[in-house]
């Protein structure tokens, strides 16, 4: 339920946070919900006043947004008009080109809006990410073959290079849009998920015919080609690690947890939302590797730790990263992605709740951190939209 509060303005304590983010469907379309309560019931803690708010709808001339603030008293999300807030933690989620184009312009206009403060600013796509990590020579070592598809006459090529490769939609997330192809007897071998996550399996005879395919699929979206890496146990089942970066309360990065996700039987990906499942990194890499599992933590996590300060140096101000790390058959270390707005699901579903309270606690540390020393805190803004 809603409590409707449109025709008075909120009364907010001194110090805000604005959780901005695109509206969900129903009656209080607040995406995130379960986070979002836990960001504001913390914010309070700390002596902060924590609303979410969407792009769409900003009073200029006001200096007002239309949100919801949720209320321990009452336990509903309540809708009000709110100033605007002092800090904002970006969670916006773009559905599609259309919703990217319309809300693009108004959130431009609030990173240069005096007195608003971005604690960071989202990433752009996978290629940009891979081009900025390319250019540090600690970070380059661990990146797969990676390259734009400009035509299917590339997948073509790779094929006949390779045998297989990896095809992953620029701005994807959560394994939709993947694809593995593959050369198999007879012709070719084309697993993954479509961007309704649901599974994808198909074999070809022919090269046309699979591209052809493939042409339908991507529909003109960009896509990434990247050498296929086999990352999976014994059995089969792929898995990566999820490590996330997060700055704490001094305003400095720390890694919050590592967790291991492994994908559903069959599945090209360990993404949780495909039907994966979690686990504790030590214990599952020690299962696979034994005594080379030491080692192969360790440089995860010094590879999870670089990579924060070579994107700030070239991208600007971050907040927290979601770093995807694979390790192959061999015990190889890979780079996958670096996202700006990392799910928690991972982590709370581990036994441990150390990291998952400190992946919702973190981000409300920081803005009070920002807040506090918000004069001596580097306001580099991106051109990230």
């Amino acid at each position: 339920m809603v409590k409707s509060m449109n025709t008075r303005k909120v009364q907010t304590a001194l110090r805000t946070v604005g959780i901005m983010t695109c509206p969900a469907a129903g009656e209080v379309p607040v995406p995130e919900k379960f986070f979002f309560r836990k960001l504001t019931l913390i914010g309070k803690e700390l002596g902060l006043t924590v609303f979410v708010f969407f792009p769409n709808r900003i009073d200029w001339q006001r200096r007002r947004v239309v949100g919801y603030a949720y209320s321990a008293e009452s336990g509903r999300w309540e809708k009000g008009v709110f100033p605007f807030p002092d800090a904002v933690y970006d969670r916006c989620f773009y559905s599609n080109r259309s919703t990217y184009a319309a809300y693009r312009e108004p959130i431009r206009r609030l990173m240069s809006t005096p007195g608003i403060h971005f604690l960071g600013y989202g990433l752009k796509g996978k290629w940009n990410v891979h081009q900025m990590l390319m250019r540090d020579e600690r970070i380059e070592p661990f990146l797969p073959e990676t390259e734009r598809l400009q035509d299917t006459n590339d997948i073509a090529r790779w094929l006949d290079g390779k045998g297989e490769l990896f095809l992953k939609p620029q701005g994807g997330s959560h394994g939709k849009g993947v694809l593995r192809i593959q050369k198999i007897p007879n012709g070719f071998g084309v697993t993954g998920r479509t961007s309704r996550n649901e599974p994808v399996c198909y074999d070809f005879r022919s090269s046309r015919r699979m591209l052809d395919w493939v042409r339908q699929f991507t529909d003109g979206r960009p896509y990434l080609i990247q050498r296929y890496l086999h990352l999976n146990t014994a059995s089969g089942d792929a898995f990566d690690i999820r490590a996330l970066m997060q700055k704490n309360r001094k305003g400095l990065w720390e890694l919050t947890g590592l967790a291991v996700r492994q994908g559903a039987p069959g599945s090209v990906t360990s993404n949780l939302h495909g039907g994966g499942h979690a686990e504790e990194a030590k214990p599952y890499l020690g299962r696979l590797y034994g005594d080379a599992a030491g080692d192969i933590l360790e440089t995860v996590k010094t590879l999870a730790q670089r990579v924060p300060e070579v994107l700030e140096q070239h991208h600007g101000r971050l907040v927290e990263l979601g770093v995807d790390i694979g390790v192959d058959t061999d015990g190889s270390v890979w780079l996958l992605e670096a996202n700006s707005k990392p799910g928690r699901s991972a982590f709370a579903a581990l036994p441990g709740k150390q990291a998952s309270l400190a992946a919702v606690r973190n981000p409300m540390l920081y803005a009070k951190y920002v807040l506090d020393t918000r004069k001596g805190v580097p306001a580099r803004q991106s051109a990230s939209l």
